[in-house]
């Protein structure tokens, strides 16, 4: 699996790494991780702490049209990079909590999720336990990161899915 990770999501690892609730370093094991130019920019700019940059891949604006595209609608550069730098390939999935980058990444047939629903698919290839999981959820929807009905709905996932 290939993770294309936006700035507001690396700022959410930070927040669960802080509050001890996921070790975003683990995320670097299970997949390679790729970022743009332009979001390399905002992670250091602040001081993005779960951010490895030898362990990731930069990598350029692969469809300028997609690129121009998203600035036209007013996605700022760097979620504008994101967009022009996804593949739409099964491996490939780009992580971002932006709601209208989503939808445009969708609309582009890119694979396209929160963070939460990374987590669920952890959760599916056993890479993070059940607890873990709950506890995940639970802090986002505290957080207001998901909704109560997509917080339902992962919890549900996970208990039709728990190995007793």
């Amino acid at each position: 699996m290939i993770l294309l990770i936006d700035t507001c999501t690396w700022l959410k690892l930070d927040l669960l790494n802080e509050d001890q609730v996921f070790i975003p370093n683990k995320l670097y094991q299970w997949a390679d991780i790729e970022i743009t130019h332009q979001i390399l920019k905002e992670i250091e700019y602040y001081d993005c702490i779960t951010f490895q940059k030898e362990e990731t891949r930069i990598v350029p604006i692969e469809n300028q049209h997609i690129y121009n595209e998203a600035l036209e609608l007013n996605f700022d550069e760097a979620d504008a990079s994101i967009l022009g730098s996804g593949k739409k390939t099964s491996e490939y999935v780009l992580i971002s909590e932006d709601g209208p980058l989503l939808e445009y990444a969708r609309i582009n047939n890119f694979k396209a999720f929160q963070l939460i629903d990374l987590f669920r698919i952890l959760f599916q290839k056993n890479l993070i336990e059940s607890r873990e999981l709950y506890h995940l959820t639970k802090y986002l929807r505290e957080m207001k990161n998901i909704t109560k009905k997509k917080e339902k709905s992962i919890l549900k996932y996970r208990d039709g899915n728990r190995l007793e």
